[in-house]
């Protein structure tokens, strides 16, 4: 039976501190059995970070159908659930990929998450990452670390152009609806690992039976937004029943087909211009002592 004392020494061991901002992404199954469940692991993680830090996690529910902020139910794990219903929590209000927040940060990390897409500059992850904010993973990989996401749209890779139609209910009660972004497979993030290691920016341990992992959230963006700038497609899943990776790939090709278009589209319009100027200059119409729209024949 793993106590929250066992958790606190695990956290301190992996390099969680007081008055961190840290983005948890978690599997409580990982741990196996737990003295106070998904409690436990939230409190073991706010004792170590103190009254000055802030635990971030995901609330996400993909397509709710209509989103009520204060009702609608995480379905991103047991621990996110748990943090979404203590009182103390801010829940942020983008309909689709909210986040929940306890802390001194709270209230910044989750205003106005419903003003941009749901991981566009500014959004709640976008600003955890700006003050410094830490991932930690608990028994889940990299393909449960949204903040790669925000790589994506910081990259502004092709294939973001993706949206879902979605109904949010407002504190009156009204209904309303909007388009918001749908953000692509993540099955492929785990490629961001080897760059990772070898920067040395993933700390781990364990935790009873789970594998415990810490890691910068700028270090993880910077990385994967160079990847995505060098090759839009680097984070893409191989998996052939892939629907959404082989739409991402499709798009991507279609815009790089656009920007060669436009690229020779260029040059053949520079090459007119220039064939023009030589024409001009051929038949004696153009002063080949005009200069910035001056005659400077007469200083000689």
């Amino acid at each position: 039976m793993l106590t929250k004392k066992q958790v606190i020494d695990g956290l301190i061991d992996l390099g969680l501190e007081a008055g961190d901002t840290v983005i948890v992404h978690s599997s409580l199954r990982s741990f196996g059995e737990v003295d106070g469940g998904a409690d436990t692991v939230i409190d073991a993680i706010l004792e170590t970070i103190g009254p000055d830090g802030t635990l971030v996690v995901p609330t996400f529910n993909y397509d709710p159908g209509v989103f009520d902020p204060a009702a609608t139910p995480s379905v991103v794990g047991m621990i996110t659930e748990a943090v979404r219903i203590r009182p103390e929590a801010i829940r942020s209000s983008h309909p689709t990929h909210s986040v929940a927040a306890i802390g001194r940060l709270a209230e910044q990390i989750t205003e106005d998450h419903d003003r941009v897409e749901a991981f566009a500059r500014n959004s709640a992850l976008h600003k955890a990452a700006r003050v410094g904010g830490k991932i930690l993973q608990l028994g889940v990989t990299q393909t449960s670390n949204s903040s790669i996401h925000v790589a994506e749209e910081l990259a502004q890779v092709p294939y973001l152009d993706k949206q879902r139609r979605v109904g949010i209910k407002l504190r009156s009660g009204k209904v309303v609806h909007k388009w918001v972004r749908r953000p692509g497979c993540s099955q492929g993030f785990e490629a961001i690992d080897e760059l990772l290691y070898e920067q040395d920016a993933i700390k781990e341990t364990i935790i009873g039976r789970c594998k415990a992992r810490l890691m910068g959230a700028r270090a993880v963006i910077e990385v994967a937004v160079d990847m995505l700038r060098a090759d839009p497609a680097a984070l893409l899943c191989d998996r052939p029943e892939c629907g959404a990776c082989a739409e991402s790939r499709a798009m991507i090709d279609a815009t790089a087909s656009e920007e060669e278009e436009r690229r020779l589209t260029e040059m053949a319009e520079e090459e007119e211009r220039i064939r023009r100027q030589t024409e001009e200059k051929l038949a004696g119409r153009v002063n080949f002592y005009e200069i910035d729209g001056q005659d400077r024949s007469s200083s000689n």
